[in-house]
């Protein structure tokens, strides 16, 4: 068994079940959410930029377009941030699952071996 504990002291012994398959599962709707912001930053909002044709001569003059295109840049990038913090809790998640995982085993191992009296 390892020493590692993905979760700290907080699950142990505090009468809460962990399901691996739950943690799967969570992973896997963590990376879908990761892939949908990454899209909208890299594909979706990529093809959002204002022209001075877009807002006349007005709007060019007050700095329209400048701004309006910062702050999709911004939006860009946040999504790009946001993305990887997704992709790494993802992460996080599946190791916790990996951690559990070879827990149960781990636990089903001893009580086979009580059962056999080799312990």
């Amino acid at each position: 068994m390892s020493d590692f504990n993905v979760m700290g002291n907080a699950a142990a012994g505090s009468g809460f079940e962990v399901y691996p398959q739950a943690l799967r599962a969570a992973t896997d709707d963590v990376f879908a959410a990761r892939d949908k912001v990454t899209k909208v930053g890299n594909e979706d909002l990529a093809q959002v930029v204002l022209r001075e044709d877009d807002v006349g001569m007005l709007g060019a003059q007050a700095g329209v377009v400048e701004k309006f295109n910062a702050a999709i840049a911004r939006i860009r990038d946040k999504t790009g941030k946001g993305a990887m913090q997704l992709g790494q809790f993802a992460e996080a998640l599946d190791k916790a699952a990996d951690f559990y995982e070879t827990q149960d085993e781990a636990d089903f191992q001893h009580l086979r071996d009580l059962e056999r009296g080799l312990n």
